[in-house]
């Protein structure tokens, strides 16, 4: 009797569910076959005889669950899906809580004894383990017609491979979201549990805190390895696959349970991690499903798949350009990119031998992650070679500084020498004949070109290490490590006077000294910057002289010219940076007359108007910056349009919409102010998506700080509570990555003097001062570091002014208040000196309001005219900007002040002012409040 013979057989020996569910068991193993047995029967019930056999009576299923139904506390709202023997239903727990439940239980007709052990075998693993990367079991029992159910987590998510797909992760991301879901297998191994059904739809991810966070669902086919899950021990029937043979391993497709253990799901986790990497799993699915069971077990058993570069390297150029954008890779790099450790690793998992294998989910977790510490993993052999490659791997930066000061030295030691050659060479011209003259000249010709050639190598590598090396290094938030080799490259540079240098090594030199000033404001590093901008500036000017109409030249001193003024911006120097952007500005204009239609020239001249904007806004001309920003933002749109993807001019529209948010909020119109911020935020979003790089969450921290301070001005406290929070935390996460830069640092740290200012106003007082201690220390030390900066001094001034109200209000001690006043008085006297108009908003509101609380200190002391006259200091300061001002910052010190002289006219006309921009709350415990 052949396969089909037997198989109709069987068939036409059962009727209705069980038919059905047999046909559906061989279907799984066999599509064509059933698609034979089905015809058979059709055949069979025609026939003229059919109705001669008498009917088989069979008692009636109990009708299906329909949508709505209940079961127990909980009501069905729609089907997620139904796998071989149980149907799992989206459902609305009413009681105890309420909450989305994912309800499982036994499909209609397949409540035998087996599959009736297997869901109990299911139900009784989950509700042992306790993961959060592990769906939980919340209740269990039975329907009404006696069907078991089991109630657990709803997850909310893609299959891991769709999710990866889909949000475009690079491979360092999947790599370190499959490392959690060893984890989490790891728990469930320590748990006693084999999930034996390790697949993509099995592993669900979700983002959660716009963080990827896999689940592991569905384990009703694991097995226990520490005592019975149900009473007998569930045997398979003869020939029937237990698991989805894509992903089992060859002792599970053999069906040898006493040889399944945890290394079969390592075998499972090392598909699921070669269809991450190639977008495939290793075996075809559809040369499987169309192969018999002897078939799938012969090639899982026998036919090694190929490594995933080998697999990649035999991809379409259409398909593996998908596969590549998918990852965020470059097409041509895929295979080296897999090449070496990924091939190792995976191959290790699939090992038909599974003492070969990793022992551990968790020992393959950590070999993926020792890949990505570029560590050496053991799943190939430490050969030397090996282990100096990934040594050089991890220390890149300090490998090529190492390499570039050998090349300097080597460089010095050839220039003696050619000294000393000529030296001895000039001697023998006025001893010896002509023709020993020009072979000494004709050597010393080769000993000069040889130097040069070896000055230009040594040039090409500083370049590549702090162009190329920066833009990896940036993406991790490590510039710190750039820091030797800047230090090196400038010392070297500085020896080499412009005028003397060739055209060459003046382009390539202006490009590695920008280079090391970016990487020093980065760190806000400002006086070594500013050496290495006006270095750059000086051979950018070299050579745009000796060469007016080349745009390449005078593209790179617009460079200069703009960093080194704003270099200046950081350190307070206004006039100096007036003068240097106006030099940025004119450059750009003679770039777009030598080169009007480039995209370049369109840039830099949007650029250049939009600094002297900012000029106007610093100077409070918000009239002036007004129409420049929505002229810049007119042709930033116009510009997107030509070019949608064009990642510089998204960064513009970011920035342009940020600066009119801020002039928004200045001139008093919250809501527009409001506007611009959360468009700002959303095209931020759609960046972080697209690009992981940590500019994209600086800016968005930043907006959501700017949107945190007015909620806060519109007394809505808890939502500005929130915004801050979640502007801490973007804050925190960067500062993780680069401990060492300051800026994010004291980004940082203002958010959270920002959020004690909040739990100030509530009163919360004990929270206010946990936040304010934790701030002072890191920003003395900031101070400390970088005395030359406006903001890091202007931060240090809140913080000790918070501190000092906390001791009064809090501690009740005028004396300590005193002392931590007179300190932000002193941090703030060097801020706030100078034209009134020429300060910030910002330094003005902090010197008045610290100014105010001198004055109350001396109220309480009775000290009338100290009071009175501390006061007056303030209205004379602020009168010359509060004719027309709509600034909260002005408006609010300057009505407390008039409040506290008894000049109630003049605090109605403020409060007035205050009211009509939607302010509500002004500064903490204040007698002064616009309510």
């Amino acid at each position: 009797m052949n396969r089909d013979d037997e198989v109709f057989g069987q068939a036409l020996d059962l009727t209705g569910a069980e038919r059905e569910a047999y046909l559906e068991k061989i279907g799984q193993e066999d599509p064509a076959l059933r698609a034979r047995v089905e015809a058979l029967l059709k055949a069979y019930d025609s026939a003229d005889d059919f109705m001669d056999a008498s009917p088989v009576e069979r008692p009636p299923l109990a009708p299906e669950e329909k949508l709505g139904d209940r079961i127990g506390h909980y009501t069905l709202i729609r089907k997620l899906g139904e796998g071989g023997c149980g149907v799992v239903y989206l459902a609305e727990q009413s009681e105890p809580v309420r909450r989305a439940v994912a309800l499982k239980v036994i499909k209609l007709g397949m409540d035998t004894v087996e599959v009736i052990a297997r869901f109990e075998a299911e139900r009784q693993a989950l509700a042992m383990m306790d993961h959060p990367d592990i769906a939980r079991v919340f209740d269990a029992g039975a329907t009404a017609t006696g069907r078991p159910f089991f109630v657990m987590e709803f997850v909310d998510g893609v299959p891991i491979t769709r999710f990866c797909d889909q949000q475009a992760l690079p491979m360092a991301q999947r790599l370190e979201l499959f490392a959690r879901v060893c984890v989490a297998l790891q728990h469930a191994h320590q748990k006693g549990i084999i999930h034996r059904d390790i697949k993509p739809s099995n592993i669900l991810v979700s983002l959660v805190d716009g963080v990827p966070t896999p689940k592991v669902i569905d384990f009703g086919i694991a097995k226990a390895t520490q005592g019975r899950l149900t009473e007998q021990t569930l045997l398979t029937c003869l020939n029937q696959l237990i698991g989805t043979p894509a992903y089992m391993s060859p002792e599970q497709a053999e069906a040898r349970e006493l040889d399944i253990d945890t290394r079969s799901d390592v075998y499972s986790l090392g598909v699921l991690l070669y269809e991450l990497l190639t977008g495939r799993p290793p075996y075809d699915p559809r040369t499987l499903q169309q192969a018999g069971i002897d078939e799938i077990r012969r090639i899982i058993r026998e036919i090694d798949p190929p490594r995933p570069s080998a697999a990649v390297s035999t991809l379409t150029a259409a398909d593996r350009t998908t596969v590549a954008a998918a990852r965020k890779a470059v097409p041509t790099r895929l295979t080296s990119v897999l090449a070496g450790d990924l091939d190792w690793i995976v191959m290790r998992c699939l090992e038909k031998q599974r003492d070969r294998r990793y022992g551990t989910a968790s020992e393959l977790a950590e070999d993926v992650r020792r890949h990505l510490r570029n560590e050496p993993v053991v799943a190939r052999p430490p050969s030397w070679v090996y282990k100096t490659q990934r040594f050089v791997a991890r220390n890149q930066l300090a490998c090529g500084s190492a390499v570039a000061v050998l090349l300097a030295i080597i460089i010095g030691a050839i220039a003696a020498t050619t000294q000393a050659i000529r030296a001895t060479r000039a001697e023998r011209v006025a001893v010896t004949e002509r023709d020993a003259a020009e072979t000494a000249r004709a050597a010393e010709a080769v000993a000069r070109e040889d130097a040069q050639r070896r000055q230009e190598q040594a040039e090409d590598l500083l370049t590549f290490m702090i162009g190329d090396f920066r833009a990896g290094l940036e993406q991790l938030g490590r510039l710190d490590l750039l820091d030797a080799v800047g230090s090196r490259a400038m010392d070297y540079f500085s020896e080499l006077p412009a005028r003397d240098l060739s055209d060459t090594a003046l382009t390539r030199q202006t490009a590695a000294l920008t280079q090391i000033g970016e990487v020093r404001m980065d760190q806000a590093n400002y006086d070594a910057a500013l050496t290495s901008f006006q270095a750059a500036f000086d051979r950018a000017s070299t050579l745009s002289t000796r060469y007016p109409d080349n745009g390449d030249m005078l593209f790179e001193r617009a460079q200069a010219e703009f960093w080194i003024g704003f270099v200046h911006r950081r350190r307070g120097g206004f006039a100096a940076e007036r003068e240097w952007m106006t030099r940025y500005r004119d450059s750009a204009v003679a770039l777009a007359a030598l080169e009007p239609e480039s995209l370049r020239s369109q840039h830099e001249l949007v650029y250049g108007h939009h600094n002297l904007a900012v000029l106007d806004f610093d100077r409070g001309d918000y009239g002036a910056a007004l129409q420049g920003f929505e002229a810049e933002h007119q042709q930033i749109v116009a510009m997107l349009r030509d070019h949608p993807e064009d990642l510089q001019l998204q960064r513009g529209h970011v920035d342009v919409l940020s600066w009119l948010g801020q002039i928004a909020e200045r001139e008093g119109d919250f809501g527009e102010a409001e506007r611009f911020f959360t468009e700002m935020g959303t095209l931020l979003e759609r960046l972080m998506e697209v690009s992981g790089h940590p500019r994209w969450k600086l800016r968005h921290a930043q907006g959501l700080a700017f949107l945190g301070d007015l909620q806060a001005r519109r007394n809505e406290l808890s939502a500005a509570r929130a915004t801050n929070q979640q502007a801490r935390s973007e804050f925190g996460e960067l500062v993780e990555q680069d401990p060492a830069n300051q800026l994010w640092q004291v980004s940082a740290l203002s958010l959270e003097l920002q959020d004690a200012g909040v739990a100030l106003t509530e009163r919360q007082f004990a929270e206010a001062e946990q936040m304010v201690s934790r701030c002072l220390p890191q920003l003395e030390a900031l101070v400390a570091a970088e005395p030359t900066s406006r903001k890091f001094g202007y931060h240090l001034a809140a913080a000790a002014r918070l501190d000092a109200t906390l001791k009064l209000l809090h501690h009740q001690d005028p004396e300590a208040a005193r002392a931590a006043i007179q300190w932000a008085q002193s941090l703030l006297a060097p801020l706030a000196t100078g034209e009134v108009e020429r300060i910030e908003r910002y330094v003005l509101h902090e010197y008045a309001v610290t100014e105010l609380f001198v004055a109350d200190l001396a109220r309480n002391e009775m000290d009338a005219s100290a009071h009175r006259a501390q006061i007056q200091r303030v209205i004379d300061r602020l009168s010359p900007l509060l004719s027309t001002t709509h600034d909260w910052r002005l408006l609010v010190p300057a009505a407390m002040a008039h409040q506290a002289l008894g000049q109630t006219d003049q605090a109605a006309i403020m409060q007035q002012r205050l009211t009509d921009i939607g302010y509500r709350r002004a500064f903490p415990f204040s007698s002064f409040d616009p309510q």
